[in-house]
């Protein structure tokens, strides 16, 4: 038993630098590693921050379209309007404003319904409820939603 303890108290010294070169040898070998992979890493970090760009400009670029969109509604809305506006001068409302009310309503009826309602809309609205009043139950309600839908913009609904 004495050789075998003998053999081992000379083979310990021997292996004890061993691990201590092995660890020593580890912090090397981790920054070595990270010194190889940091330019891998600063790369995949710019592609995922130009993927999160790019997402980001076609939200933009697809937000942009949208307003095109509504803006074009709004510029044809305004259009219509204003030509729906233009279509009743002053001087034919003038012309309406002193007939009587069943005159002006079977003369009215005999309109397209769109200048009707120009016509209503820029009379008082007591003259306008007296002539609708003589109309037809049909052609007032026709020139009633004219006239509703004229303040209506008419767009979508939008989530933004």
């Amino acid at each position: 038993m004495r050789t075998l303890v003998i053999v081992w108290a000379v083979a310990a010294p021997a292996a004890m630098p061993v691990a201590v070169n092995a660890q020593d040898r580890a912090p090397a070998d981790v920054q070595n590693f990270c010194a190889n992979i940091v330019d891998d890493a600063r790369e995949r970090r710019y592609a995922i921050q130009r993927e999160e760009l790019e997402t980001l400009r076609a939200d933009i670029e697809a937000k942009i379209v949208i307003l095109e969109e509504r803006r074009a509604a709004y510029e044809l809305w305004a259009q219509k309007r204003e030509e729906f506006a233009e279509a009743a001068n002053e001087g034919l409302v003038a012309v309406y404003a002193n007939m009587r009310p069943d005159a002006a309503a079977v003369r009215m009826e005999e309109l397209p319904a769109e200048l009707s309602a120009a016509l209503l809309t820029k009379l008082k609205p007591r003259a306008s409820a007296a002539i609708l009043n003589e109309m037809s139950t049909q052609d007032a309600a026709l020139i009633t939603q004219i006239m509703a839908a004229v303040g209506d913009v008419g767009l979508p609904d939008g989530d933004g």
